[in-house]
């Protein structure tokens, strides 16, 4: 994703990503994180809770409803229970919505090895956990297509909880979002074209009440009786219409 989009500067070329690579995000943002450092990139890795929300719902919040991913500092829990498995229960965005839950495997344990950059100095090694998770929505069993990325520091023994998550959605959830919005689309244009109750379509003839009486069905019945017609009336086909009106039989009422 464009590095301005994460505020990187807008004197940056377009073609400059921000997509860092595992030891990056921990040797330029974990690291100095868990040695209380401030955050001095809070523009590209965001102070907020993953879990307090959908991921798609926690981009929007922050800018990035247009981006693959979005990276976060995490408030501090537990990484160990359960054997090492992960499970996070997710609220809704909104009350009477969908929530879900955060699902993943024992975490993959790295190694980096850190040097200054006139490699004269003393090298640190660093062993890091990632561990990977997908996320579900409440009541299915098919995952989103959104996953999610924690990164701790397992050695050496640093700051407890410092935690950053990458949140990126995959690119079959991509593709299958951009369906479901061209089907979105071709369904508005075909309502479009079907005539509504009160448009005008094969059965809705356009016929004035005031000039042929009440409505009953598509025959229309005339309410004027007396001056010049007798008392039996008949149904007969308008002329050019196909519409039917009762018509005076010429009749006495016999």
């Amino acid at each position: 994703m464009e590095a301005r989009r994460f505020g990187f500067g807008a004197s940056m070329p377009p073609a400059n990503k921000f997509d860092p690579t595992d030891e990056d995000i921990v040797a330029q943002y974990l690291l100095p994180r868990a040695v209380g450092v401030p955050n001095a990139y809070e523009h590209a890795v965001i102070d907020d809770d993953p879990y307090s929300c959908p991921p798609w719902e926690l981009l929007r919040r922050h800018g990035h409803a247009g981006s693959d991913q979005a990276f976060f500092f995490v408030p501090p829990r537990d990484m160990s229970r359960n054997a090492g498995r992960v499970s996070r229960v997710v609220n809704p965005a909104a009350p009477g919505g969908v929530g879900g839950v955060w699902r993943g495997q024992k975490g993959e344990d790295k190694v980096l090895i850190i040097v200054r950059g006139d490699a004269r100095g003393p090298e640190l090694t660093v062993k890091f956990r990632r561990y990977s998770l997908s996320y579900y929505r409440k009541g299915d069993r098919r995952s989103t297509g959104w996953v999610m990325h924690e990164y701790h520091v397992v050695h050496p023994e640093l700051r407890p909880g410092a935690v950053v998550a990458r949140i990126k959605i995959t690119e079959r959830a991509k593709r299958e979002q951009k369906l479901q919005e061209e089907d979105a689309v071709i369904a508005r244009a075909a309502a479009a074209l079907v005539p509504g109750p009160d448009q005008p379509g094969p059965s809705n003839y356009f016929v004035s009440e005031s000039d042929y009486g009440h409505a009953a069905g598509n025959a229309f019945v005339a309410s004027v009786v007396g001056e010049g017609f007798g008392d039996n009336y008949c149904l007969n086909e308008g002329e050019g219409s196909g519409d039917n009106f009762l018509q005076d039989d010429g009749g006495n009422g016999d």
